[in-house]
């Protein structure tokens, strides 16, 4: 290769170790930085706080409400650690849970109305028919040699060849008991099917081996469990949220009583203060009356 063929193959592999290290390490680790990083608008706020709901369901087989898209923002576990290290946790935790709050309760959402719409696909419980792969083909083939015998046979007695008819009814006959046969040994019951109430989707109902199994691997499935990990999730932050209401609410109580004892103090210490004063004016008043009443007093005695 040439110089220049070497330099594509490189640059993408330099990439991609950066990326790596990105999401790893966080995009300043290279310098001191801020301790603030985390608020940049290439970071994604849900992993701060919990994980990307996105790319929790990228690794699924099939995306099952298929509007969620990958999410392209920076998910660094050092920026996550430098957020919940900064003095500010707390105030922009309950900010960046209650939009990641939001995004759980669209897919929630979601995943509910696509239980309403499978709902009507429900197949019912009935009578099935399990063939092993290697039987079918033959299955379909005695089917088909059946209706061409029947139509034949049809045909012949329509032209009075009613000795032939006959003959060909009787092969169709012994085609018909060898597809009864195969319906008799592989027919079993089936138990229907119901909607999980977590993801959305169809599982086998009943109680049979091949049921529990079926449920068994959609309960074990990437699918449901991302969907349980959004609701259970969902659950939590309600709960937080509901517990921060709660707090708030008692403060202001508090709040509002201590302000009422405050008024109540002060209006008492204004009463005493107001009570004090008229002591003193009835009590200089008083004073004022003796004094007039010995000046009289003297002022009678020295006239005599």
């Amino acid at each position: 290769r040439t110089s220049g063929q070497w330099v594509q193959p490189v640059l993408a592999v330099m990439d991609t170790a950066r990326a790596l290290l990105d999401s790893l390490m966080g995009m300043d680790r290279d310098g001191e930085g801020r301790g603030d990083e985390w608020k940049g608008e290439e970071v994604c706020k849900n992993a701060l706080v919990a994980f990307c709901p996105h790319n929790l369901f990228q690794t699924t087989t099939k995306r099952v409400f298929r509007s969620v898209q990958p999410c392209q923002k920076n998910h660094s576990d050092a920026l996550r650690t430098s957020f919940e290290a900064h003095e500010e946790y707390e105030k922009y935790r309950e900010i960046f849970e209650r939009d990641l709050r939001a995004d759980l309760e669209a897919l929630c959402f979601e995943a509910d109305q696509f239980s309403v719409q499978e709902a009507k696909n429900l197949r019912q419980a009935g009578v099935e028919l399990r063939l092993p792969s290697e039987l079918k083909q033959k299955y379909k083939e005695y089917n088909s040699r059946y209706a061409e015998l029947c139509k034949e046979s049809e045909e012949l007695g329509e032209k009075g060849e009613i000795e032939a008819a006959n003959n060909v009814m009787s092969s169709a006959r012994a085609i018909k008991g060898d597809i009864d046969d195969l319906r008799k040994r592989f027919s079993a019951d089936y138990e229907g099917e119901e909607v999980c109430k977590t993801c959305g989707t169809r599982v086998r109902s009943g109680d049979s081996d091949a049921a529990r199994a079926k449920r068994e691997s959609h309960l074990n499935g990437r699918t449901h469990a991302a969907y349980s990990q959004v609701r259970d999730k969902l659950a939590e932050l309600k709960e937080r949220r509901s517990q921060r209401d709660t707090a708030r609410d008692t403060g202001r109580t508090e709040k509002r009583e201590e302000k009422k004892e405050e008024k109540k103090e002060d209006a008492d210490a204004n009463g005493k203060r107001s009570r004090s004063r008229d002591r003193r004016r009835r009590s200089t008043s008083r004073d004022r009356k003796r004094k007039n009443s010995r000046s009289r007093s003297r002022g009678r005695t020295s006239r005599r």
